[in-house]
């Protein structure tokens, strides 16, 4: 098994295919990956323009051979059979493939346009590239885009975050062709699941929901630029525009398929721990004289919204506010020795509470803020939408999929209905979840999409919501409090954790009345 990886989406399933299928040894036209001929041309879709022909993945430069490995050696735990499902193969891929093996995965991507390179070991240095104008990252850009040729002709600029977390916007000045470039936060990895972050980014294009995405290294990722902006957080509630969001997001939890991405994240999973088992092994035989470093304890997998939670609160540091927060609230005294268990009896009690809704469980964005929300220029803020209830011509996108989990469709909504206050905090603009709300009504009336859709489903929908509507404040304020001790943000994180965390206080003291 090779260390760099084609992941695609084949079957309904998500697939891997080594790289080493298309190492060659010069970049001649002969040995690049070609799109059929009818398919070699501009494509215009809902996320811009990109060159179908553009994409090649072939690390054959010196400066990235450490990508690449002779063959990957089995941990003598696993069955051939298994190392086969591992990369989407028949049989474990090795270094040398045939001709045979050749066309076959060259036919796979020529027929399956949603694909990625997966570089597992390719680590981006932000600090150096600031102070070499970017040439680490032109040099990535020019192996995973064919078309990308010319790194002077390469324009790289920083659209958001500093040496530790940063989105760049990166342009082939010599056709135009523009791709985002996001390197990770420091620290995220704690709170983030980046494995499914990935699968569920391929995922969601394969369905026509999300950008194209082109790469993955390890501290970030390569995708397609989403032509449009953000809403602003007073425009979520907007009469022309909710109804939109409510319906795509109606349209996310109906289509996305939690198993395949489940698939996805435990191929990735497997073959990035056999990755990691192989270089350690590497790094004993190179220096047998030295001690053994200990190994780290089994992460747990996250498997839902509730796994994360909990995982956080494993995590969260005892600061003054998370300490004040609960101390307030409860009616026996609050210090070291016991906050951590109060938080997570609090939390074992919000589950309890919420399962009697019995809300079903989808695939969530779990993060749709104003400023993940993408509407087009040209969107009419007074004549709204020509054709509001047909999906194809919606113009609403949403991007960034870092939080995506499985959860309740129910929090997912109540999640996005917080974010109507807006950064201010203005709890006021939260529409309150009962039928006789005008806006709650139309809103949940258009997450369902449907013309039959009676008033009594509408009415029982808007009661499931309400059940989740002090968890919200419960996720985002663990989440602020860990982030006030990770993030390099100039922002105080944890007053906003304790505001975040008084909205589920109140909304706990209502629904026990």
């Amino acid at each position: 098994m090779t260390s760099s990886m084609y992941c695609f989406i084949s079957g309904g399933r998500v697939r891997f295919e080594p790289v080493d299928s298309f190492n060659s040894p010069s970049r001649s036209d002969d040995n690049h990956l070609k799109l059929p001929v009818n398919r070699q041309k501009r494509i215009r879709t809902p996320y811009g323009n990109i060159k179908a022909t553009n994409l090649v993945y072939e690390l054959n430069n010196p400066s990235l051979s450490d990508l690449e490995s002779d063959a990957h050696a089995s941990n003598g735990n696993e069955s051939e059979e298994e190392q086969g499902e591992e990369t989407g193969s028949e049989k474990p891929p090795t270094a040398t493939v045939d001709a045979a093996g050749n066309e076959r995965v060259r036919s796979i991507l020529q027929e399956y346009s949603t694909h990625a390179l997966y570089l597992p070991e390719y680590f981006v240095d932000l600090e150096s590239n600031l102070s070499d104008d970017y040439a680490q990252i032109r040099e990535l850009l020019i192996r995973v885009f064919k078309e990308w040729t010319d790194m002077g002709s390469i324009e790289v600029k920083p659209l958001t975050g500093g040496i530790t977390n940063m989105l760049l916007s990166c342009t082939n000045r010599t056709n135009g062709d523009q791709v985002l470039m996001r390197v990770y936060g420091n620290g995220t990895n704690l709170i983030i699941d980046r494995h499914r972050e990935f699968i569920s980014h391929l995922v969601l294009h394969s369905l026509n929901l999300a950008p194209p995405i082109f790469a993955r290294f390890k501290n970030g990722l390569v995708y397609g630029f989403l032509p449009g902006r953000s809403l602003a957080p007073a425009e979520l509630r907007h009469e022309k525009v909710y109804p939109l969001i409510a319906q795509q997001l109606g349209n996310w939890h109906s289509h996305v398929d939690h198993s395949m991405i489940q698939d996805g994240v435990e191929k990735i999973r497997k073959f990035t721990s056999s990755l990691k088992k192989k270089n350690r092994a590497s790094s004993e035989a190179r220096a047998p004289q030295s001690a053994t470093s200990p190994k780290n304890p089994h992460k747990h997998d996250i498997v839902d919204i509730w796994d994360l939670i909990e995982d956080w609160i494993k995590i969260v540091p005892f600061t003054k506010e998370l300490m004040e927060s609960f101390q307030e609230n409860l009616d026996f005294h609050i210090d070291e020795s016991n906050l951590r268990k109060s938080v997570l009896d609090e939390f074992r009690w919000l589950k309890t509470a919420t399962s009697s809704s019995k809300s079903p469980v989808v695939i969530s964005h779990c993060d749709l803020l104003s400023g993940n929300i993408i509407i087009g220029d040209d969107f009419d803020f007074t004549e709204g939408s020509k054709d509001q209830h047909n999906l194809e011509s919606n113009p609403v996108r949403f991007i960034d999929y870092e939080y995506m989990l499985p959860a309740p469709r129910a929090f997912d909504i109540a999640n996005h209905l917080a974010e109507w206050q807006g950064f201010d905090c203005d709890r006021s603009a939260i529409p309150d979840p009962s039928p006789a709300n005008e806006t709650m009504f139309n809103w949940v009336k258009a997450y369902l999409n449907n013309v039959n859709a009676t008033e009594d489903e509408i009415i029982n929908t808007i009661s499931e919501i309400s059940f989740y509507y002090g968890m919200p404040g419960f996720y985002w304020g663990i989440w602020a409090m860990i982030q006030s001790r990770i993030s390099n943000i100039d922002f105080n994180y944890s007053e906003y954790g304790k505001s975040r965390l008084q909205e589920y206080w109140d909304w706990k003291k209502k629904f026990i009345k």
